[in-house]
Order: structure tokens, then C-alpha cells, then sequence
């Protein structure tokens, strides 16, 4: 088979390529030669371009018979993966498996455009008759809390979802290893498949939970949702902007969220934990950044 991994760098890109790093049959698609280079070594095919570009889309899809579909949040999500998808079930593509995201069901909820583009992008690749969908839709992920490492080696996670929001937060790693299984399995799972954590902790209790890890206090503090908030994002325009508000919102607005099965159901184990994470992932990247703050 031949297998096209998208945003092959992304949150969940990263630990399928680093699955599929050593296999001749798969091709990575990345926006610019800085993106290959971040790759590292593959023995499979490297395309550089991007996704708006219909020369780029051909090269990237010629001969692909499974693809690994996700894009970043952006004003070009919906076209660039409607596109890509589209283009390799033309090319003889038979399993298409997409990058999604938990949906909102609570009362009071609003429509967000960073969980509403995954719903018009699949309902898109349903009406096209799609081959071999598979629509994975995780919750929030736990690998985002890195990038606050420092902030949590000074004591504080800061956030903006909510003291009482409680979600079923997810290793980017599972979210992968489900992935490929449905893009290699002969008999795959398909349709959505729903994605989360063991147990749903509001904030406070992750904090708690990550600072029993590291041996340290850590304690959540609420970020407001105001300019100070808006500020900092404003260069990525008021589309993304606008959606992260709402999307934010909708984690104050539903509470406890459901868990999802999905790693169960398709990997035949429990997905990994707060503490596997927090022992595994953050722990080193929090040392790091305590040793270059000291």
C-alpha cells in the first residue's frame, strides 16, 4: 500500500510519522522545507508544498491508497483537507482516516469554528461518497499542556477553560496509535470514533494530579477571556481568534463532559492516564524548563 500522512509534524502527525518513519510506502506532505527538515529521517517520500496548490495535491495523492488526513485550525482548514481527500479517492485512495474533534452536545452550548469545521468538512466527504471514512474525534489533549511547562515548573497552570469543566483529556500518543491502526488495518473500525482519557478532571484536579507527579505544588489558575486573553493571538487573525473564544466558552458551558471508547475499542487496552503522561511527557519538559529558568 501506499499511505499519505498529512500536517505529518502536527500534535498527532508527529507520532504517526514517528511510527512510519522506517516504511518505503508512505509519503509525507509538508508546507515548506523547514517541515521536511523537522521530519528527520524518513525512507519513504517527502512532498513539499502546500495544500491550496493543485500540482503540489497531485504529486502529494498520485498512487495513495490510504491517507492520514488533518490540517491546523485555520481559514484554509476546510478547503485544504475537503481538497486533499477528494483528490486522493480520485487517485484510487480506499481508507481516509480524519483528524476530528470531540463535538459539543451540552445546553447552551455555541457553535465553534475550531470543532464546527470538522463537522462541514465530514459531512463534505460523506455527500462525495468518501471511501473508508474514519473520523477520529478526540477531546482536549493532554501534550498541549507542555508548552506551559514553564508556568507549571513556577507552580501555576493557567487556562482559560473553566475551574469547573471537567474533560476526558487525551495523550496525543493514543490518539495516534489509533490512527494507525485504522489506516493499517485490513478490517478497520471506521465511521467516528469517539476519544478520551480514563476519567474526566476539571482543572484544579489536573493541576493536582500533575503536581502529585512532579513533586511539587501546582496549583490552576482561571484565565479570563478578555483582551489580555486576546492580545497575544491577535496576528492569527480574528478567524482563529473568534473560534478559540467560543470554543473556551463551550468548555465552561457544557461541564462534565462524556468519555469516549475509542482506544478501547479499537487498541483493546485503557487509554493512558493523567499520571502517564504527566510521569512520561511533561515531568522531562518541566525539568528543562526549570533548569533554564535557574
Amino acid at each position: 500500500m501506499t499511505i499519505l500522512v498529512t500536517t505529518a509534524n502536527g500534535g498527532v502527525g508527529r507520532h504517526v510519522t514517528a511510527a512510519l518513519r522506517d516504511r518505503e510506502d508512505v509519503r509525507f506532505l509538508v508546507r515548506s522545507q523547514a517541515g521536511a527538515e523537522a521530519l528527520g529521517p524518513v525512507r519513504g517520500e517527502v512532498v513539499v508544498g502546500d495544500a491550496a496548490d493543485p500540482d503540489t495535491v497531485r504529486r502529494a495523492v498520485t498512487g495513495v491508497e490510504r491517507l492520514y488526513l488533518a490540517h491546523p485550525f485555520a481559514t484554509d482548514q476546510a478547503e485544504a483537507e475537503t481538497r486533499l481527500a477528494l483528490a486522493a479517492a480520485d487517485a484510487g485512495a480506499h481508507r481516509v482516516v480524519k483528524l476530528g474533534a470531540r463535538a459539543f452536545t451540552g445546553p447552551g452550548t455555541v457553535e465553534d469554528a475550531v470543532t464546527g469545521v470538522h463537522r462541514v468538512i465530514t459531512g463534505r466527504l460523506r455527500a462525495a461518497g468518501v471511501p473508508g471514512l474514519t473520523v477520529l474525534a478526540p477531546d482536549r489533549f493532554l501534550q498541549n499542556f507542555v508548552f506551559s511547562a514553564a508556568e507549571i515548573a513556577a507552580g501555576t497552570l493557567a487556562d482559560p477553560g473553566g475551574a469547573e469543566s471537567a474533560r476526558g483529556y487525551v495523550d496525543t500518543r493514543d490518539i495516534a496509535e489509533v490512527a494507525l491502526a485504522e489506516l493499517l488495518a485490513d478490517h478497520p473500525v471506521g465511521g467516528e470514533i469517539e476519544l478520551s482519557g480514563p476519567e474526566a478532571l476539571t482543572l484544579p484536579e489536573l493541576a493536582a494530579r500533575f503536581g502529585a507527579v512532579l513533586g511539587r505544588p501546582v496549583r490552576f489558575v482561571e484565565v479570563p477571556l478578555d483582551e489580555a486573553w486576546r492580545a497575544p493571538l491577535e496576528p492569527r487573525g480574528a478567524y482563529v481568534v473568534d473560534g478559540l473564544h467560543a470554543l473556551y466558552v463551550n468548555y465552561h458551558r457544557e461541564g462534565v463532559a462524556g468519555l469516549g471508547d475509542g482506544v478501547r475499542w479499537v487498541l483493546g487496552r485503557a487509554p493512558r492516564s493523567v499520571d502517564d503522561f504527566a510521569r512520561e511527557v511533561l515531568a522531562p519538559a518541566v525539568r528543562s524548563a526549570a533548569e533554564y529558568a535557574g
